[in-house]
């Protein structure tokens, strides 16, 4: 008859899509592998939609998690503002609310494991842990300064009750999970001063891999600028067309879901404006270089990712490139000025270097993919089973 701890190891699986590694978390035992645990996955993003990056690195995480875990997937949308209003008089951060909690209690026998996609789940964490499941809570950056990004530097009472909020959300979260994860060492460091708690493990963005080889179009050379609208790439391509593109050597292109709005403000003879991108590897093939000129921000940035994965060489800011240092000096150069764009973009495109960029590429199949966290992650894994 097969003991309990015969029954808890699980079975070595091969393929070529999937290497499944496990490590039985509630039962604490060494690293085993197979499909040896239930997972629950909570989030705000969703994993259908990865049109913008917190989504996109959502999506990453449950990746990740399925080749360790049979994983359901709870998404808590965002509700009307009424119901907003209702998540901040319960003390919650919309769009998480008591019947969240509810839910959870309902369902939480299942599992061994909660994965918390975010930090503002802090209640949620905390009765998880009391039940005695294990928990990860993934921190996409640290939401308390983000909130400084999200509402801009003006005061207001609105910016006021969330940073409160969230700070009793999200310390909770820090210092009940049993697994902390960062993007990057600057967050971690935060996370770790803000709530008192041991600095939590770094694993680094990655995208799933969807380049595709493509031969540059016969137009003119173009400076890509490309994501989503939102108030950081609405600021940081405002002011990059504004202050950067008159000058460049070449045409600048803002793309991205909803930047069609801006078609009558910013398009010019040196300036085309995109809106949504039916076909990314085509934008990116015509792009002689990409530029992130952002201005503000947390994290890592899935732009920066995704534009090594199609081979690019960057010009960023400092905020572009958090979480890449050292290695941004391989791919690309650290502008602080419009000056130093204008100069060195320039430079690059005198050069007349081939648009697509080796040593970008290379970066991320060796760093950035998912094969590269996923070893990462499976050593975090690893470490809890040992705790």
């Amino acid at each position: 008859m097969r003991s309990e701890r015969d029954k808890a190891v699980g079975i070595c699986m091969r393929s070529e899509r999937n290497y499944v590694v496990g490590v039985c978390l509630k039962a604490g035992l060494p690293i085993g592998r197979g499909g040896w645990m239930k997972a629950l996955f909570i989030t705000c993003n969703g994993i259908e939609d990865a049109a913008f990056g917190g989504a996109k690195a959502s999506q990453r995480n449950y990746e990740l998690l399925k080749r360790s875990a049979d994983v359901d997937v709870m998404t808590i949308r965002k509700r009307s503002g009424a119901a907003s209003a209702l998540s901040v008089l319960q003390g919650y951060f919309p769009p998480i609310a008591k019947r969240d909690l509810k839910a959870v209690k309902g369902k939480l026998d299942r599992y061994d494991l909660v994965f918390f996609d975010g930090s503002h789940f802090g209640n949620i964490v905390k009765y998880v842990k009391g039940r005695g499941v294990k928990t990860i809570c993934f921190f996409h950056n640290c939401e308390y300064d983000y909130i400084e990004v999200r509402f801009g530097t003006q005061k207001s009472i609105k910016k006021s009750i969330y940073k409160k909020i969230i700070a009793k959300q999200e310390g909770l979260a820090a210092r009940y999970a049993d697994c902390n994860i960062a993007f990057t060492l600057r967050d971690a460091e935060r996370i770790r001063r803000l709530y008192s708690v041991p600095l939590p493990q770094i694993l680094p963005l990655s995208l799933k891999d969807v380049y595709e080889k493509r031969t540059p179009g016969n137009g003119e050379r173009e400076c890509l600028l490309f994501g989503p609208l939102g108030q950081a790439n609405e600021e940081a391509f405002g002011w990059f067309v504004k202050n950067v593109s008159p000058y460049l050597h070449c045409r600048t292109r803002a793309a991205g879901r909803g930047f069609e709005a801006h078609q009558k403000d910013w398009a010019s003879d040196k300036v085309t404006v995109q809106g949504y991108v039916e076909d990314i590897a085509r934008l990116y093939a015509d792009a002689a270089c990409v530029a992130i000129p952002l201005l503000s921000g947390g994290g890592m940035k899935i732009k920066t990712a995704e534009a090594l994965m199609f081979g690019k060489y960057i010009f960023g800011t400092a905020e572009a490139f958090a979480g890449y240092e050292p290695d941004y000096e391989k791919f690309g150069e650290r502008c602080d000025s419009a000056e130093e764009f204008i100069q060195k973009i320039n430079a690059f495109l005198e050069e007349n270097r081939d648009s697509f960029y080796a040593g970008s590429r290379r970066l991320y199949e060796e760093k950035y993919s998912l094969q590269a966290s996923g070893k990462a992650f499976d050593s975090i894994l690893e470490g809890m089973s040992k705790d």
